[in-house]
């Protein structure tokens, strides 16, 4: 049997296929689907046709809406510089990007809860409020991962007021405990997993079964989007090494990673396009950021009768901050040497060069899917 005719054969089943989703959201261009672990099943509505045409999706880093208690009322406290310049401030020199893709994807670390809430035991504690989704949708990011380190900063309550607070403002999301699906006009499904820390154990078995559900929905292309990592490392670690060849193996066709704070390199595997790390974004946890230099990634994926056949990379590489020695949290693209900078961060960790650098379209790097 070919490729085309077992798509073929898993179209004709579909609507046989009984999924746990939470209620669709409309997006610019399409919609998201959340598959959570608990709920009613229903079937997943609506024609998968054989679509031909791109998608172009875009990535970005770690995105901190909030920050720690202490700096709420800090006069360069992420909180103090949205009220004063407005929802639509931290992703405005984004947008470029963002507002004229099919779909944007996040990482939203951090709680957003309008409760005072009992913090975790830890070093860091991150929390905005609920009204910080508005940011969101004036940045056009359609989509975020909660699969991180800081979405349970305040316990399962501040996770599901998190949830809670994404659903009302009609942002999708997904974590280590539920997948998501966008689905265009045509039918066409791309699935996205989120993996924090390791895939090891119970995490390796639940990963791999989600993964195996998304593909038997129909889904034309599943992405990893990973949390893991050495903080401020410029090479990948063993984690990010185990989760990249474990995601590989159940069949995912692109793997994004963050949680580092910097910048990293990309390598294909067996075809399969990996971004080790895309540093922060809008990062409202630190007032002076380490190191400013970030990524976003846009990757434009074509189909052809419903097969992925090719995936661009677009590298834009960007400063969290448009100003230096603090952090403005409004990210700019960057240009010239400044961009160069850290496209050679990017070789030095993996030793892959991104290509070569434009204004416009970014550094690019095509790669063919193995059919």
């Amino acid at each position: 049997m070919t490729a085309r005719n077992g798509r073929r054969n898993g179209i004709l089943l579909l609507a046989a296929v009984l999924l746990l989703f939470r209620p669709a959201w409309a997006a610019a261009s399409g919609e998201w689907l959340t598959l959570s672990s608990s709920g009613s099943p229903e079937e997943l509505a609506g024609p998968v046709q054989e679509f031909t045409g791109t998608v172009r999706m875009t990535f970005l880093g770690d995105c901190t809406l909030g920050g720690e208690e202490k700096l709420r009322y800090a006069a360069r406290g992420f909180h103090r510089v949205v009220e004063q310049n407005g929802s639509d401030y931290p992703f405005r020199n984004l947008t470029a990007l963002t507002a004229g893709d099919d779909l944007t994807v996040a990482n939203l670390e951090g709680v957003l809860s309008d409760r005072d809430l009992p913090k975790v035991k830890k070093t860091y504690n991150f929390k905005g409020a609920t009204a910080y989704t508005e940011i969101l949708k004036a940045g056009s990011v359609e989509c975020v991962t909660l699969a991180n380190n800081h979405s349970h900063d305040y316990d399962t309550a501040g996770y599901q007021d998190t949830k809670a607070a994404l659903e009302a403002a009609g942002v999708a999301y997904f974590g280590t405990d539920c997948s998501a699906v966008w689905r265009n006009g045509d039918g066409l499904m791309i699935g996205f997993l989120g993996v924090s820390g390791s895939l090891s154990g119970s995490r390796a078995r639940d990963y791999a079964e989600r993964a195996e559900t998304l593909r038997a929905a129909g889904c034309a292309a599943v992405i990893t989007v990973m949390h893991a990592g050495t903080e401020y490392a410029s090479a990948p670690d063993s984690y990010q090494e185990q989760i990249v060849n474990r995601a590989i193996n159940c069949g995912s066709d692109l793997i994004i990673g963050h949680h580092p704070h910097v910048v990293q390199g990309y390598e294909i595997r067996n075809g399969v396009p990996v971004v080790f790390s895309l540093g922060n974004c809008v990062f409202g946890g630190n007032t002076n950021p380490k190191d400013q230099d970030a990524l976003a990634v846009q990757a434009e994926l074509a189909f052809y009768e419903g097969e992925l056949e090719n995936i661009i990379l677009r590298f834009y590489p960007l400063s969290v901050s448009g100003v230096p020695g603090r952090n403005d949290y409004s990210p700019v693209l960057l240009e010239g040497a400044d961009a160069e900078r850290v496209l050679e961060k990017m070789e030095k960790s993996t030793g892959v060069s991104p290509g070569t650098f434009d204004s416009a379209g970014g550094a690019a790097v095509s790669i063919p899917r193995k059919q």
